[in-house]
């Protein structure tokens, strides 16, 4: 009889099969699903592959339970019951099987055969090196079989579509031992090497699992395979290594660990490597990279602190180097951040023949001479030479870069210094000391008390220095992270402090600041005093000098020559404000990104005189949740340029809503004013933007303005006088 889909289609062996087509990947996953149905058949009973169920009988049975390898004995099922007896009911002797049976001669399932290695090396791996092995906490006791499947013979380089399917696999077990479920994830990577196309880094990642599991045994397995697949799989020989000090067999350990440094070093199994070669008892010496037995090197020290060796000792150190060869330090204790630095050979340590000068590469293109000892020196091998070069040559390039900064922080302190010196001759303000210029650079940015806590620990202008630096440096991120940062990297401090000692520096800085507060305080307060007096003066010298045949004839003469000689007057505008956008408290990397691009292109703009361009950048930045003070300051100046002068207002009263002590808002506001004739507003704002922050190229419109609102003033309280009956007068006069 023909078989019948349940879907009421043909598909018989005598009907035309459909013509269907698998992916790559769906052959893959399939052969992934036939794999858990070889190791158990009975899985085809599970609700979640009821249609593969159906499937199967429609093409004439299900698997028994004898298929299942690791059913009972005998291989009954429920009750003593065969699995077909359970599927179809009892079947009578004589009657013809209703089930085809999968392990027959028609249907063999092949046995998964695992990669084969060499001939009796697991036994000499796992065998004891000494017959009572020494006390040692870290030791694990061996671990009995099973252990996990190894990739099956004749393990090929896996196809594109095999290699999409590994990755998944393989990111599903990372996921796993990220949240600490170690088991789950050597599982994983188990379902994936038992189907072939396993590469020597799998089996050594699932090796190290399993030596996080207590498996030291299972762990030195898989790099034995592992390195069957690749002989010069460094991690695996670092796996293997530590799986071997696990079991107190310090000479294979420092075997696998030695030879894993020379393929891959490795700063984190410096510590074990040292500690497997004092149990081994040897020492390496730092010119050949060779290990000899310590009490050779025993021998040489007492030789070297003879008097017959005492003028061998001063002729030649205990290692031989050349001046000008590449090292690497590796060992401080007292300094391990300098673990793994590269450094120059400079000479012998006068002082001390064990111990050289070497020339260090440090962070941001910084050099500095450093007495190393002889044992915390590493020979750069030839073979290390390429990427030597490679990083020398970007240590250079953060040199130069470096050096470009400090010379432009250097010019821009000596700029400031001459306006400042100028500001203080042109305007007559008290100069401000550098205590309270810190005060005032660290009101300017978005920092937090932290932040500012810190930087009052240091020197004044050390701080200025850091803030300098902020403000010339693009800062992706938290502001005040790079702050704190920056000043513990002065201080010299930890990442973090006890309670007491924060409390006390809160306490200090808050005095600090509490002082410097009070001078700036009183300086405002002397400085409105001074202004008073100075307005009242200049209304008694206005009244004295005024007279009323002077005055012209028509009330609109002197605005209207005014505005007449006023070439720069502007009309307020009739277009629509730009959006005043927000802040972002925690902008996603994808915002940071696109707004850091959005102001390159900018600046680039700017460069070349597009104002339309970089206006429509920052707009941008603005409405995407960048809508700083100095941002929207930014906009405002360019919104003038374009002769929008009441937009531009409104940008810089949102910047100072935000900063009221934004120097530069103060002056863009206080130009849009006098571009549309505000004297009076333009001075207020000028004033306060030259005190806040003086600009030597704004002093002369400053200068306009108050003659303009002198004469203003002037004009109009001559025609309030006059319109104003003679007892009015006397009353205001009084």
């Amino acid at each position: 009889a023909e078989d019948v889909d349940p879907t009421g289609s043909n598909t018989g062996h005598k009907g035309k099969p459909a013509d269907v087509q698998l992916e790559p990947d769906d052959i893959v996953v399939l052969a992934l699903a036939v794999e858990k149905f070889k190791a158990d058949v009975t899985y085809v009973h599970n609700p979640e592959v009821a249609c593969f169920k159906e499937l199967l009988l429609s093409w004439g049975g299900l698997p028994t339970a004898a298929n299942n390898t690791a059913s009972a004995p005998g291989g009954a099922g429920e009750g003593g019951k065969t699995e077909q007896e359970v599927t179809k009911g009892p079947v009578s002797s004589d009657a013809a099987p209703a089930v085809m049976e999968l392990d027959s001669d028609e249907e063999a399932v092949p046995q998964h055969k695992e990669m084969e290695l060499p001939h009796g090396q697991l036994q000499d791996e796992f065998a004891a090196e000494t017959e009572k092995p020494e006390e040692d906490p870290e030791m694990i006791p061996p671990d009995a079989g099973p252990y996990p499947a190894l990739p099956p013979h004749g393990n090929a380089d896996p196809s594109d579509a095999r290699k999409k399917v590994l990755a998944r696999v393989k990111q599903q077990a990372n996921e796993a031992a990220a949240r600490g479920d170690v088991s789950q994830a050597v599982a994983k990577y188990t379902e994936a090497i038992r189907t072939g196309g396993a590469t020597a880094l799998m089996l050594a990642t699932r090796g190290a699992l399993l030596l996080k599991l207590r498996r030291p045994c299972a762990a030195i397995r898989d790099c034995c395979a592992a390195l069957v697949l690749n002989p010069d799989c460094g991690k695996a020989y670092h796996v293997r290594g530590v799986a071997h000090r696990k079991l107190g067999h310090w000479r294979r350990a420092h075997r696998d660990l030695s030879q894993g440094q020379r393929l891959d070093f490795s700063e984190d199994s410096v510590a074990v490597h040292m500690f497997v070669a004092n149990k081994v008892g040897v020492l390496q010496d730092q010119k050949t990279g060779r290990w000899y037995a310590n009490e050779g090197a025993k021998k040489a020290v007492e030789l070297l602190f003879t008097a017959e060796g005492s003028e061998k000792r001063r002729k030649a150190p205990s290692i031989d180097l050349r001046i000008g060869q590449a090292v690497r330090i590796s060992g401080l204790q007292k300094a391990p951040q300098l673990n793994g630095k590269r450094g120059i050979v400079q000479q012998v340590n006068p002082k001390d023949p064990d111990r050289w000068d070497v020339e260090l590469r440090l962070e941001r293109g910084r050099l500095e001479v450093k007495s190393i000892r002889s044992t915390n020196i590493i020979i750069v091998r030839a073979a290390d030479a390429k990427t030597w070069k490679e990083e020398e040559a970007v240590h250079e390039e953060e040199r130069r870069r470096r050096e470009k900064e400090e010379k432009r922080w250097q010019e821009e302190d000596e700029r400031k210094k001459r306006l400042q010196s100028r500001g203080s001759v042109a305007t007559s303000f008290p100069d401000m000391d550098i205590s309270e210029k810190l005060e005032a650079e660290m009101s300017c940015m978005p920092l937090d008390e932290e932040a500012m806590g810190l930087l009052r620990r240091l020197k004044p202008q050390e701080a200025l220095d850091v803030l300098h630096q902020v403000g010339i440096t693009t800062v992706g991120g938290n502001l005040s992270s790079f702050v704190k940062i920056k000043v513990r990297q002065r201080l010299g401090d930890p990442d973090s402090d006890d309670e007491a000692e924060k409390k006390r520096r809160a306490d200090q800085a808050a005095k600090a600041a509490a002082d410097i507060a009070a001078k700036v305080e009183a300086r405002v307060k002397a400085q409105a005093a001074a202004e008073a007096v100075a307005a009242k003066h200049e209304r008694e010298e206005a009244r004295k000098a005024y007279n009323p045949e002077d005055d012209p004839a028509d009330d609109n003469a002197v605005d209207s020559s005014s505005d007449e000689e006023d070439f720069d007057h502007l009309e307020a505008e009739a277009e629509a404000f730009p959006d005043s956008g927000y802040i972002e408290p925690e902008p996603t990397d994808e915002q940071t990104a696109s707004m850091s691009r959005w102001k390159n292109e900018a600046v680039e703009a700017l460069e070349i005189g597009d104002v339309v361009k970089a206006l429509d950048r920052y707009s941008k930045v603005i409405a995407k949740g960048g809508a700083t003070a100095l941002m929207l300051t930014k906009r405002g100046e360019l919104l003038l340029k374009q002769r929008r002068p009441c937009a531009a207002i409104k940008d810089c009263t949102a910047a100072l809503a935000q900063n009221p002590d934004l120097g530069k808002a103060y002056r863009i506001r206080g130009i849009a004013q006098r571009k549309l004739g505000r004297w009076s507003e333009a001075h207020h704002d000028l004033v306060e933007g030259q005190r806040l922050d003086y600009d030597e190229g704004t002093a002369a419109v400053q200068k306009f303005v108050a003659e303009k609102e002198r004469a203003a003033k002037a004009n109009a309280k001559g025609k309030a006088q006059d319109r104003m009956p003679t007892s009015v007068h006397a009353t205001v006069e009084g």
